[in-house]
C-alpha cells in the first residue's frame, strides 16, 4: 500500500481517545492520517454546552492532541462558522481522499453527519464512520417482527441473547502524519472558556482530572476498589459510592466496551468464586450500561423525544410554569432540605448522585409542576456530564413519558426520601451550612422542630433558611387536579376530533405496550456514487417508512385516510413528517437576543403538541420495589441525564427543516 496516496481525515467528535477507536484504527491501517477537532458553537444551537461542560471538553482535548503527537499527528483545532467547510478546508489542504469518524445518535448530530456526508460523497470524497459509543448499534436490536423496543426491560433482554463480539482495545502502534497546511488554532482561541470562568473551573481540576488516561485509571480504581460493594452502596448519597465515569463515557475518553469487558470478566471470576455480592454489584452496573445503552437507541427510533414526551399523556398536562418557583428550586431554596442540598451540589460542582438527581426532578416535575424541559435545560447547562440522549431518558422517565416510566401520580416526599438516603443527615449538613448544628431528628424537617431546638441550632426559618415553598399534601392535591384535568382536555379532545387524527400511537392501549416500527434505511431511488463507502458499520438515520406494514397497531386516520394528493412533496404523509421530525417547539419559533450562556426563562410556555403514543397511566403501573431498582442505573452511569428545553435559537428551525428533509428521503449513508 503507497501509504502517500491514502491520507485519511479522522474527525475527532466525543470519542476523544486513542484506544478502541475505530475510525482512528482504521485511518492509520490504511495510510496517514489529519487528526482534526472541529469547534462549531452556531451548530450547536440550543445544545451550547455548559460551562462545566466545556471546561472538561478543554482539557481533554489537550490531553488527546499530547497523545497523538506521542503517535506521530498532532491534533489540529479548527474554531468555524461551518463544520462542513472546516473539513473541506482540512480535505484541499492535506489532499486527503477519505473522511472517517465514530457515530453520535443525538438529533442535531444525526441532521449534521448525514447533511456532510451527503456532501462529501457528491464531491467524490470517500466517507466512512464506525460504532464507538455503543456495544450494539440502534439499528442491530429488534423484537422477533422486526419492530423497535419501547421499554428498557425486553431491550436489554434482547441485547443479552446477542453475540458480542471481542474487540481490542489497543491504540495505533503509529500514526502517519497527513501533510499539509492551514490555519490552526491553539486550544485558548477555541473559546471554550471565558477568563470570567476560569476561578469557577480551577476547583473542578482539584475533583476531576479530565483525559482518556485519566479515564483508564478510574476505571480500574472502580473496578479494583469499588465494583464490589457498588450494589449495596449505591443507595448512600454521601461520599463517592457511584463509578464516576459518566463525564469521561459522554466524551468518548472512556470505550463502553472496555467497561463492559472488565466488568464481565469480574463477574466471571466472583461467579466462579461463589461470590453473590460481587456478581449482584456486576449485574447491577452493567445493567446501568444498558440503560445508557437504551438513551441512544430511543433518541436515534424517535428523534422527536428531545422536544416532547415518547407518550402522548402530558400533551394537555397543565404545567405552572412559574418562574419564581423555578429559580428556588435552582438556587437550592425551597425549604426542603435534602432538594435544596442536591440543588447546591450541582451548582457548586457540576454533579450529583443519581438518587439526588431523581429526586429534585420529581420535586420539580411533581411538587412545583414545573415543565419538565425547564428542568432538563438548566441540567444540560450545569451538570458536569450533561448527555443528550441521556438527558432524555432520565427526564422522559421522571415525567411518566415513556412506558416504564415513574408513574405520573406518584409524588415521594422529600422528607421520607431523606430518612431514607441521608438517614443521619451528613449529606445535608455538608451543602446546607446553615442547618449544619441542627439534630438528626429534625434534619429533614426543620418546620416541625421547637422554637428551642431552632434558636439552639441557629435556625431562622423565614430568614436563614426558608419555609417550605409549598405543602407537600398541597403539592399532591394540586397534582391530583392537575392529572385529573390533562385526562378531561384529553377526552373532549378526542370527542370532537380536535387533533385526533393527527394522533399518531406507538402501542395498543388494550393490552400490553406494543413497539413501533425499527426505522428501515434505504437510498432513494438513486444508485449511490462510485466512492460512497458502505459496510455494516455505516451510519444510519432514523425512517418509518415501514410504520404501514406493522401489525395490530392503532394506526393515525391520517395515514388511513390519506388521499394521494394530499401527500408532502417528499413523499410522505403529514402525520410522518411530523412524526419523523424534530419539529421546533413554540419557543423555537421566536428570535431573542439572550446569550447562550446565560438562562432563559421564557416568557409563556406551551407544550409542544405532537404525535406521539397515548397510555393510561393504569397500564403502566410498577410496583415502588421496581421503580426504586430502576432509578438507582443512570442511563449516563449513576445519573440520569438532563435534556434540553429548546432554547431560542434561529438553528433550531434549520435543524427541524433539515431533520424533516432527511426522515422524508427514507435514506441515509
Amino acid at each position: 500500500m503507497d501509504s502517500n496516496k491514502n491520507k485519511t481525515i479522522v474527525w475527532f467528535r466525543r470519542d476523544l481517545r486513542i484506544e478502541d477507536n475505530p475510525a482512528l484504527a482504521a485511518a492509520a491501517r490504511e495510510g496517514s492520517v489529519f487528526p482534526v477537532f472541529i469547534w462549531c458553537p452556531k451548530e450547536e444551537g440550543q445544545f451550547y454546552p455548559g460551562r462545566v461542560s466545556r471546561w472538561w471538553l478543554k482539557q481533554s482535548l489537550a490531553h488527546l492532541n499530547k497523545s497523538l503527537i506521542s503517535l506521530g499527528a498532532e491534533l489540529v483545532l479548527i474554531k468555524t462558522s461551518s463544520t462542513l467547510d472546516a473539513l473541506l478546508e482540512c480535505i484541499n489542504a492535506v489532499g486527503a481522499t477519505k473522511v472517517v469518524f465514530n457515530h453520535l445518535y443525538d438529533p442535531v448530530s444525526l441532521v449534521r453527519d448525514h447533511n456532510i456526508k451527503e456532501k462529501l460523497v457528491e464531491l467524490g470524497i470517500s466517507v466512512q464512520s464506525y460504532n464507538g459509543d455503543l456495544l450494539f448499534e440502534p439499528w442491530e436490536v429488534y423484537d422477533d417482527s422486526g419492530n423497535a423496543f419501547t421499554t428498557f426491560e425486553a431491550y436489554w433482554e434482547k441485547c443479552l441473547q446477542m453475540p458480542l463480539e471481542p474487540v481490542s482495545i489497543l491504540p495505533p502502534w503509529k500514526l502517519l502524519p497527513a501533510s499539509g497546511t492551514m490555519t490552526k488554532f491553539s486550544i485558548n482561541e477555541l473559546g471554550l472558556e471565558d477568563d470570567s470562568e476560569k476561578s469557577s473551573n480551577a476547583l473542578l481540576g482539584r475533583a476531576w482530572s479530565p483525559g482518556w488516561s485519566n479515564a483508564d485509571k478510574a476505571l480500574n480504581e472502580f473496578i479494583e476498589e469499588n465494583l464490589l460493594d457498588y450494589s449495596n452502596n449505591r443507595l448512600s448519597v454521601g461520599g463517592n459510592n457511584t463509578s464516576l465515569l459518566s463525564p469521561y463515557l459522554h466524551f468518548g475518553e472512556l470505550s463502553v466496551r472496555k467497561v463492559f469487558q472488565y466488568a464481565r470478566m469480574k463477574q466471571i471470576l466472583w461467579t466462579n468464586e461463589g461470590n453473590s455480592v460481587g456478581e449482584q454489584s456486576v449485574t447491577s452496573f452493567i445493567r446501568a450500561i444498558g440503560l445508557r445503552e437504551y438513551s441512544r437507541y430511543l433518541c436515534f427510533n424517535f428523534p422527536f423525544t428531545h422536544e416532547r414526551s415518547l407518550l402522548n399523556n402530558l400533551k394537555y398536562f397543565p404545567w405552572q410554569p412559574n418562574a419564581a418557583h423555578f429559580k428556588a428550586w435552582r438556587q437550592g431554596r425551597t425549604g426542603y432540605p435534602l432538594v435544596d442540598a442536591g440543588m447546591r451540589e450541582l451548582w457548586a460542582t457540576g454533579w450529583m448522585h443519581n438518587r439526588i438527581r431523581v429526586i429534585v426532578s420529581c420535586f420539580a416535575v411533581k411538587v412545583l409542576l414545573i415543565p419538565w424541559r425547564w428542568g432538563m435545560k438548566y441540567f444540560w447547562d450545569t451538570l458536569l456530564d450533561a448527555d443528550l440522549e441521556s438527558d432524555i431518558l432520565g427526564w422522559q422517565y421522571i415525567s411518566g413519558s415513556i412506558p416504564d416510566g415513574h408513574e405520573l401520580e406518584r409524588l415521594d416526599c422529600p422528607e421520607v426520601q431523606g430518612s431514607k438516603f441521608d438517614p443521619e443527615g451528613e449529606y445535608v449538613r455538608h451543602w446546607l451550612p446553615e442547618l449544619a448544628r441542627l439534630s438528626t431528628e429534625w434534619i429533614h424537617h426543620p418546620w416541625d422542630a421547637p422554637e428551642s431546638v431552632l434558636k439552639a441550632s441557629g435556625v431562622e426559618l423565614g430568614l436563614n433558611y426558608p419555609r417550605p415553598i409549598i405543602d407537600i399534601d398541597l403539592a399532591r392535591e394540586h397534582l391530583t387536579k392537575a392529572i385529573r384535568k390533562m385526562w378531561e382536555l384529553d377526552a373532549a379532545s378526542r370527542g370532537s376530533g380536535s387533533n385526533a387524527a393527527a394522533d399518531e400511537e406507538v402501542f395498543d392501549n388494550s393490552d400490553r405496550v406494543e413497539t413501533m416500527a425499527i426505522p428501515k434505511v434505504v437510498l432513494k431511488g438513486r444508485a449511490p456514487p462510485s466512492c460512497y463507502t458502505n459496510s455494516s458499520n455505516d451510519q444510519r438515520v432514523p425512517s418509518f417508512q415501514n410504520l404501514k406494514n406493522t401489525n395490530n397497531k392503532k394506526r393515525p386516520k391520517s395515514i388511513q385516510e390519506e388521499n394521494p394528493e394530499n401527500l408532502l412533496k417528499d413523499g410522505i404523509s403529514r402525520a410522518d413528517e411530523d412524526l419523523c421530525s424534530t419539529a421546533e417547539s413554540s419557543a423555537a419559533k421566536k428570535q431573542t437576543t439572550s446569550s447562550r450562556n446565560s438562562f432563559y426563562v421564557p416568557d409563556s410556555f406551551s407544550m409542544s403538541i405532537g404525535n406521539a403514543s397515548q397510555c393510561e397511566t393504569s397500564d403502566l403501573m410498577r410496583t415502588e420495589q421496581e421503580q426504586d431498582d430502576m432509578e438507582q442505573h443512570n442511563p449516563s452511569i449513576d445519573g440520569f441525564g438532563n435534556t434540553v428545553f429548546v432554547m431560542h435559537h434561529t438553528t433550531a428551525d434549520a435543524t427541524s427543516v433539515q431533520m424533516q428533509h432527511i426522515f422524508s428521503e427514507r435514506g441515509g449513508c
